[in-house]
C-alpha cells in the first residue's frame, strides 16, 4: 500500500506540472485538465478500496508520508465529494490522538466546503480571476480566519496568499 500510494502521489504531482512553452499552444490548458482528472479519478478508485478495507492510514501506524500521500489523493478527488466527506470525518476522529495532520484536515475541510458551494473556514482554497490574481474562496468568518488557521498549524492568510504570487 505504501509504495502504491507513493507512486500515485508522484504521478498526481507530475501531471500537474505546467509547461510554459506548451501553454502557448491552443488547448493546452484544457488537455492538461483532462489528463489531471484522469489521474485523479484513477488514483481515487485505489484509495477508496484502501479506505473501505482499512480506514484512514494514521500517522502512528503508517508514517507521515503515507498519510500525506493518501490525503492528497483524496484532496484531488473532487469528483466524489461524498467520499471526501467520509475521509474528512475519519481524519477528524484521528486528530484527537494526533494520528492525523491538522493542516491536512483544514485543507480537506475547506475543499469539501468549496465543492458544496459553501464558505470555507481556513482559507486554504483559492480562486483566480481572469487576470491571474488569486484570493481566498469565500470565507465563513473572515475576521477569525487567522485564529482558525493558527489552530490548525497554518501560516497567516496573508503569507499564504503571497506564496501564490
Amino acid at each position: 500500500m505504501k509504495l502504491n500510494l507513493k507512486n500515485m502521489y508522484i504521478n498526481d504531482q507530475n501531471v500537474q506540472k505546467y509547461d510554459l512553452k506548451k501553454a502557448e499552444r491552443k488547448g493546452y490548458s484544457d488537455s492538461m485538465k483532462t489528463e489531471c482528472n484522469k489521474v485523479f479519478e484513477k488514483n481515487l478508485i485505489v484509495v477508496k478500496k484502501y479506505f473501505n478495507e482499512n480506514g484512514f492510514p494514521g500517522i502512528k501506524e503508517n508514517g507521515k508520508e503515507t498519510a500525506l500521500h493518501f490525503w492528497l489523493i483524496v484532496q484531488h478527488g473532487d469528483n466524489d465529494v461524498a467520499f471526501q466527506k467520509k475521509v474528512l470525518k475519519a481524519i477528524k476522529k484521528e486528530l484527537k490522538t494526533k494520528n492525523a495532520s491538522s493542516r491536512n484536515y483544514a485543507y480537506l475541510y475547506d475543499r469539501v466546503q468549496k465543492n458544496e458551494n459553501k464558505p470555507q473556514l481556513y482559507g486554504t482554497q483559492m480562486i483566480w480571476n481572469s487576470q491571474g490574481v488569486n484570493s481566498p474562496y469565500k470565507l465563513e468568518v473572515p475576521e477569525k480566519v487567522n485564529q482558525l488557521r493558527a489552530e490548525m498549524e497554518l501560516e497567516p492568510i496573508e503569507e499564504y496568499i503571497k506564496s501564490f504570487q
